[in-house]
């Protein structure tokens, strides 16, 4: 239905380009359409021409595809770079072979490149193959006729993504004050959400979570009447802790625990500092360990769940270690130590990785690790779902989201940018940079499904990337990004008029929710803040 829609969209020129769906949309649109014209060799259409421009498109759009994304795109790079096919390229056609495989990824192609660059006469720097073009993107994918053939469609995709992609990099990044004025304009909007219990609320119920995450967005700001709204909220919160040491009203322990440890670690007082221990030392008690009869051996040895010892997962894991580190924890703390297990068979690496998981979704389905070194939700499960192979047996396909909590658990951990772990970690993250989307998905079979999770998504990547100390980002097309401003400039544009956040395309995970993505969308703000510049 969506597909159809937007093909409907895509039959002409419009004067309501404004009212049309966005790049996006146009693209998954068209792309979902080229993806089953592929033929069993991996090309589409006529052969080289064809295949490179739906690789440009699908390499340099939006969803930044990459080879280990499914075969619609890693096999088609395998036929790009099949050294038969190759031999019959004329020089037209080597340099848009070599522009296809460097915008997909230059350093695992790095030897085809020079090759077809020498064979050529090339620029050492290759730009892109096709004339300039005046016009934006949409308007490219909106002048596709209906009846195109799929020649026609795939290069207007191409030069739609390659026009995508250079106007990104024009628009750079917005300047400081224009931050801070988003911010400001964001914590107005928290204010005026406060219900009458003196908290935020969810369904007419005061709700702890969201409000030690608002809370903690308030003391960001830089109007100290802004800052002492958070007070009352962070006195509720610590009325709320628990004999155990917990801070919750009844649900999701571990969540709302870590987030009002690091609401409260943020106003910096010494008198909160025995609660925060308090509430720390529960999070360590929730641990899986040999405190609940588990040993190393165990699938979830290291992790921490919901509470109440439920099952464990990266992303409970990740908001406890963020509260232990907060809490003043160092990296060498046993609860640190002991994740590395679970965060090992969390990650799609088989050097540390080798085992097969049941998923916990049907448990007739063995899921084995790839060597992508992303990350997943836990061992053999994963949000963005499973490639299954020709045996039954299933892959469990790494995401942002994951990817990023594995890696800032890693760092709190002790692991430095050495250990194969990590490198293997900020490798993924590199291939699949985008602030578009919660990378991973396979959003060719449902466009919607890489906005899940999306703000939750900017909040993991601001605070680990923050964590590693990077200024910059090496995508495979060998161009650098600057994380920090890249981040800030798309949180500053999805803004609302009334200074909220809301995930309109995927309301999942509670994103629907304005209150609660706008307190992702100013956490991440402040993470993306350089150290020194925080307070």
């Amino acid at each position: 239905m969506l597909t159809t829609l937007l093909l409907s969209w895509c039959a002409g020129p419009t004067t309501a380009l404004a009212q049309g769906p966005g790049v996006k949309e146009l693209l998954d649109a068209q792309l979902s359409s080229l993806r089953l014209a592929q033929k069993p060799d991996g090309s589409y259409g006529r052969g080289i021409r064809d295949t490179a421009h739906v690789v440009i498109a699908l390499s340099l759009g939006p969803r930044a595809y990459r080879s280990e994304d499914g075969p619609f795109i890693r096999n088609a790079l395998t036929y790009l770079s099949d050294e038969s096919i190759i031999t019959h390229a004329t020089s037209e056609r080597d340099h848009l072979i070599a522009f296809a495989l460097q915008s997909n990824d230059a350093r695992a192609f790095e030897v085809t490149i020079d090759a077809l660059r020498k064979r050529s006469s090339l620029d050492t720097e290759l730009n892109s193959p096709f004339a300039e073009e005046s016009r934006a993107a949409n308007e490219i994918l909106m002048a596709i006729p209906r009846d195109a053939s799929i020649s026609v469609r795939a290069e207007s995709c191409a030069r739609a993504a390659v026009a995508y992609r250079a106007g990104k990099e024009k628009a750079g990044a917005p300047k400081p004050p224009t931050v801070n004025a988003a911010y400001e304009h964001g914590v107005d909007f928290l204010a005026s959400q406060i219900g009458e219990s003196g908290m935020w609320e969810a369904f007419g119920q005061p709700e702890p979570g969201i409000s030690a995450l608002a809370a903690r967005a308030m003391l960001g700001s830089a109007r100290p009447e802004i800052r002492a709204l958070a007070e009352p909220v962070l006195e509720q919160l610590l009325a709320l802790q628990k004999p155990d040491g917990s801070i919750h009203a009844g649900r999701v322990a571990v969540y709302t625990t870590s987030i009002a440890i690091g609401a409260l670690a943020a106003r910096n007082s010494d008198r909160d500092q025995a609660a925060i221990v308090k509430a720390a030392d529960y999070l360590r008690m929730t641990q899986a360990d040999e405190g609940e009869g588990y040993n190393e051996e165990d699938k979830f040895y290291g992790g921490i769940g919901y509470g109440n010892d439920l099952r464990p997962d990266l992303s409970n894991l990740q908001y406890a270690l963020q509260a232990l580190k907060e809490s003043g924890a160092k990296s060498e703390d046993p609860a640190f130590q002991r994740a590395i297990k679970f965060l090992e068979r969390s990650q799609n690496l088989r050097e540390v990785n080798p085992g097969a998981y049941y998923n916990g979704e049907n448990d007739k389905k063995l899921v084995l690790s790839s060597d992508d070194g992303g990350g997943v939700y836990y061992p053999g499960n994963s949000q963005a779902g499973y490639v299954e192979l020709k045996d039954g047996t299933l892959v469990a396909r790494s995401y942002g989201s994951m990817t990023y909590a594995l890696l800032k658990c890693y760092l709190f951990s002790g692991l430095d940018a050495k250990d194969p772990r990590v490198a293997a970690a900020i490798a993924w993250i590199e291939r699949n940079w985008t602030v578009e989307v919660n990378p991973g998905f396979d959003s060719l079979r449902d466009p919607r499904a890489a906005a899940q999770g999306l703000y939750y998504y900017y909040l993991s990547l601001a605070q680990c990337l923050s964590e590693t100390r990077m200024k910059f980002l090496t995508t495979p097309d060998g161009k650098r990004h600057e994380w920090r401003t890249e981040l800030q400039a798309k949180l500053v544009d999805l803004q609302r008029e009334d200074g909220s956040w809301i995930n309109e395309a995927a309301p999942r995970w509670w994103e629907g929710n304005p209150v609660l993505c706008t307190a992702y969308a100013l956490n991440a703000l402040h993470a993306s803040l350089p150290h020194e510049k925080r307070e």
